[in-house]
């Protein structure tokens, strides 16, 4: 009888041991992706509506990914010329060699200006990611006002089979080259998302004529 009560006692703390493990996994970040963004820089863009999945145990992303309308949440302060609802240059999201034991991922970016990831790690449970990255970024070639801006990315959203719904983004200026002053200033950011509430897949990297319409004025999201 002893010895089917300690049977019974092992199987309990296994399975609640068991339940704890998976708890854990569905809360928290990473520490590389504390060592990138800090609990203050988190708690106020959750404030302003940034919507966070924690845990270690994310979706496989990979692919490309088309925000559009790419419409602005929150601006990056009173002084931003642009208010909620305003429609950026649409943009392009590559997400490729995805190391789940590692959780990171390589992030490009594709619009009318162009950046790839310096180190991107992600969070999550299920369906739900959040990724977050360290972003160069450059005008194109020739460009009247030429800048590289260092940011810091977070694309935040849940997988389906036709793309990343509620997808939103932000970004976080981190340091800049910038003659021209076109920039968002260095330390603020902005709070973006998908309008009609899904990223669809894309076939391709490139900005195909119709999705990225000549009528929109032609500002990149960390412009000012």
């Amino acid at each position: 009888m002893k010895k089917l009560h300690y049977t019974v006692i092992a199987a309990l703390l296994g399975l609640t041991l068991s339940c704890k493990k998976d708890e854990d996994a569905n809360k928290g970040f990473s520490e590389n992706i504390q060592n990138l963004v800090s609990k203050e820089m988190i708690d106020e863009l959750r404030s302003r509506g940034l919507n966070l999945n924690e845990g270690t145990n994310p979706p496989v992303i990979e692919g490309m990914y088309l925000s559009s309308p790419h419409e602005l949440v929150s601006p990056y302060g009173e002084e931003d010329a642009y208010e909620a609802g305003y429609e950026f240059d649409d943009l392009k999201i590559r997400f490729s060699n995805q190391d789940q034991q590692n959780l990171s991922v390589k992030v490009d970016l594709k619009g009318s200006t162009n950046g790839s990831g310096q180190g991107a790690f992600l969070a999550g449970s299920a369906n739900k990611f959040t990724l977050f990255s360290e972003i160069v970024s450059h005008s194109e070639d020739g460009d009247e006002d030429p800048y590289t801006a260092t940011q810091i990315r977070i694309f935040s959203g849940e997988l389906t089979d036709k793309g990343i719904k509620n997808l939103q983004t932000a970004l976080i200026m981190k340091a800049k080259t910038d003659p021209n002053d076109v920039l968002i200033p260095v330390g603020s950011g902005r709070i973006i998302k998908d309008g009609n509430g899904l990223a669809e897949k894309a076939n391709g990297f490139r900005m195909a004529a119709p999705e990225f319409p000549t009528h929109l004025k032609g500002t990149t999201d960390i412009q000012k």
